[in-house]
């Protein structure tokens, strides 16, 4: 209740103001609001990137030559490169360490370090450096400004589960003259609405049941675990993408464009497609800013010249790619957490699928041709978006686990075969009753259908909003009402529950 009269009342004062301190006042407010979130470490943490990204950009266009430039732009990305890993990383190598001495028989005696990790800190490093990157490469102009400029590098409804935003796509609305507009209002909050939903009713109904079969999986062996994994990948998917429906939403009813993270990544047909639609702005800042870099490094090139002459230029060109995709996966891995169980279940796991497919994928052709496999219907679509599904949820396994090894002990868990738990009632004791299954279930499948229709408009330039907004007044009221009053009286918390609690604000 505090955050939102925290932005009602910032609201009335933002469009009250003279138009010109609109900036002004979202800056001095994204500051407080990381203060009040995230504390004094968090204050310090974002006004440290913000002012170093800002001059060192400003340094980096006034230089007088290349070298110049390298070396403003080295000092502040190491700077901030080290506060991200010494906050995130550096138990990574006691880990690393110790696992290699266990396999080799090694003492190896290394303490634990203890830091507090400011909120969202993964997300706005990566957007300041973007930015950074972006002026070095001349490809946007380096704002003058530092107020100006801290507004996009603390602007507060991105900042602890994203998205990781752009300058240069979100500049022009950001700092264009904001005026109140009712239906801007509107689809602002429906869509903070649909968060809620998503978050409240699906996700901690979830939470409940992954909790109870991932925190004793001795116990809760086979099905449980299939069950409960399918029950993770829902909770995660509903989790983050609404608390990118509350961004987004809060975001609209200011006036300012930010960038979408998902496009129903559960339909997908492959895997490729799959990361293209989960998490959008993770994956195309890991591309723009790691991947395409890799491959055009002088290393890189001269990787490719020398397998091109071994083994022909159409094998040989695709072994830096490989190479590029393995240092990419491992990068998104260990962004997600200094940990083995990030690094392979939400990195090169993911690597080794893609790659596989598209080394085998000449032999799947061949399997296809021999069998007379129709790849133009629905039951082969369904097909390749259950496979993505199966691939994905394997790397959640390692996701919520609570470690690598553990994650391996849940994998070989889930085969014992115990399929009369979905027919004897098992199921209710996992935390949830027969009602909180029905509630659980009716939501999943407005879920399912809200996201099939917003396919199918996303493709045609539009959306489910703007559908509704079409209908007769007692039709769209009745689903508005239907949302706001679902929330309230089926949203799954109790005294003390904190909505502000997504599982990617600590990331």
């Amino acid at each position: 209740m505090s955050i939102v009269l925290f932005f009602v009342l910032f609201l009335m004062i933002y469009y009250s103001v003279p138009k010109r301190f609109q900036v002004y006042l979202l800056t001095a407010v994204s500051i407080v609001f990381c203060g009040l979130a995230g504390g004094g470490l968090m204050v310090s943490s974002i006004l440290t990137a913000t002012v170093s990204t800002w001059y060192g950009a400003v340094r980096i266009e006034n230089a007088m030559s290349n070298k110049q430039k390298k070396r403003w732009f080295y000092a502040v990305l190491l700077l901030n490169m080290g506060v991200l890993i010494i906050c995130k990383y550096l138990n990574f190598f006691v880990y690393t360490s110790r696992f290699v001495g266990e396999v080799l028989h090694w003492e190896i005696y290394l303490q634990e370090f203890s830091f507090l990790v400011p909120l969202g800190l993964s997300f706005y490093t990566l957007q300041v450096l973007g930015y950074l990157i972006d002026v070095s490469r001349g490809t946007c102009l380096a704002q003058r400004n530092l107020i100006h400029y801290a507004a996009f590098s603390c602007y507060f409804p991105q900042l602890f589960t994203g998205p990781i935003n752009r300058y240069g796509e979100m500049k022009n609305s950001l700092y264009a003259e904001k005026y109140f507009d009712y239906k801007r209002t509107a689809f602002g909050l429906q869509r903070i609405g649909w968060g809620l939903f998503k978050k409240l009713v699906i996700a901690e109904r979830m939470a409940v049941i992954v909790d109870t079969v991932y925190g004793d999986y001795y116990t809760y062996q086979g099905c449980y675990i299939i069950f409960a994994t399918m029950c993770f990948a829902c909770q995660l998917y509903t989790d983050f993408s609404g608390a990118i429906d509350l961004a987004a939403g809060v975001s609209e009813i200011l006036g300012i464009q930010i960038s979408e993270n998902f496009a129903e990544p559960f339909f997908s047909h492959s895997l490729s497609e799959f990361w293209r639609r989960w998490h959008i702005t993770l994956g195309s800042w890991m591309k723009d800013y790691v991947f395409y870099p890799i491959l055009k490094s002088d290393l890189f090139v001269k990787i490719g010249d020398w397998s091109k002459g071994r083994l022909g230029k159409k094998k040989g060109k695709k072994v830096p790619t490989y190479l590029g995709m393995v240092i990419l996966w491992f990068t998104v891995g260990l962004w997600h957490g200094g940990s083995w169980k990030y690094i392979v279940g939400s990195g090169l796991l993911h690597c080794f699928y893609i790659v596989g497919g598209q080394v085998l994928k000449p032999l799947f052709q061949k399997m296809i041709f021999w069998m007379h496999v129709n790849t133009e219907c629905f039951s082969y679509h369904l097909f390749q978006s259950l496979r993505t599904g199966f691939l994905v949820c394997t790397g959640f396994v390692f996701f919520r686990a609570e470690s690598f090894r553990e994650a391996l002990g849940i994998l070989r868990a889930s085969f014992y075969p115990n399929i009369w738990i979905f027919t004897d009632g098992s199921l209710l004791k996992l935390g949830l009753d027969a009602p909180d299954f029905i509630i659980g279930g009716v939501a999943f499948g407005i879920l399912f259908l809200v996201s099939v229709q917003q396919k199918k408009f996303r493709a045609e330039g539009s959306g489910v909003r703007e559908m509704l907004a079409k209908q007769n007044l007692v039709f769209r009221w009745g689903i508005y009402y239907m949302l706001i009053f679902s929330v309230i009286i089926l949203g799954f918390y109790g005294p003390g529950y904190d909505v502000s609690g997504f599982i990617y604000q600590n990331f």
